[in-house]
């Protein structure tokens, strides 16, 4: 068992805090943006990045829009400081639920199901509206490309400081936590699973927690990353 405190786990993301004031500005000012960032949220995973303006979010946050506009000028200043603040978010929210989990041999499991659980968040829905919308919005995926590669990389860091050595030395450690995100996201996200829904959810959750164990998966993995490197030579 490893023992990892909450400040050594502390996993820093490489992008500017929006709710971040002068020093001689008013804590009050911290608070507001705040406010107005976690309307933004709201307004994002329920009603879409195309119907989220100033006016939106200034109702959201029980303010008016011109005090929206004294902290974020304009709709996009508001959106890349909302992309910023959930990017951070999520960074911080995966980091607060799996921090105190037991450091044993089941932790890889009680991670993926901390994973899916930050997963059900209005955080990850604001999170992939932006990530769609970013595809077919120029602007918007300059602002989105390099967050998601800060969280990309966020995530990776945090992984070495929790997981065990064990698991980080086993062969393909990234291929096993891209597999197991991008499937437990297209589960979320997709909410594809129309029928049989309950045990066909606990089929998949345990297939990605034995992607975890080398004595079980540690075969397969490796003849994908020799396919992987044949196919790049």
């Amino acid at each position: 068992m490893i023992d990892v405190t909450k400040k050594e786990a502390r996993t820093s993301v490489d992008l500017p805090d929006p709710t971040a004031v002068g020093v001689k500005a008013f804590s009050k000012s911290r608070a507001t943006r705040t406010r107005i960032l976690e309307a933004a949220i709201e307004c994002l995973s329920s009603i879409g990045y195309q119907a989220t303006s100033t006016t939106t979010v200034a109702k959201y946050a029980g303010l008016t829009r011109a005090a929206v506009l004294y902290h974020f000028p304009n709709r996009l200043a508001l959106i890349e400081a909302t992309v910023h603040y959930v990017t951070r978010r999520r960074v911080a929210m995966q980091e607060e639920m799996q921090v105190d989990l037991p450091r044993d041999e089941a932790f890889p499991f009680r991670s993926l199901d901390s994973q899916r659980e930050q997963l059900q968040t209005r955080e990850f829905f604001a999170f992939s509206e932006l990530a769609m919308a970013a595809r077919t919005d120029p602007e918007l995926d300059e602002i989105f490309r390099p967050a998601m590669e800060s969280f990309d990389h966020a995530r990776r860091d945090m992984a070495n400081k929790l997981a065990s050595d064990e698991v980080k030395s086993a062969p393909g450690f990234d291929l096993r936590r891209d597999v197991a995100r991008f499937a437990l996201e297209g589960l979320i996200h997709q909410d594809g699973i129309t029928f049989d829904q309950e045990r066909r959810t606990s089929q998949m959750m345990w297939l990605l927690k034995l992607l975890f164990d080398p004595k079980v998966s540690g075969e397969l993995v490796q003849r994908a990353l020799e396919m992987s490197d044949a196919d790049l030579a």
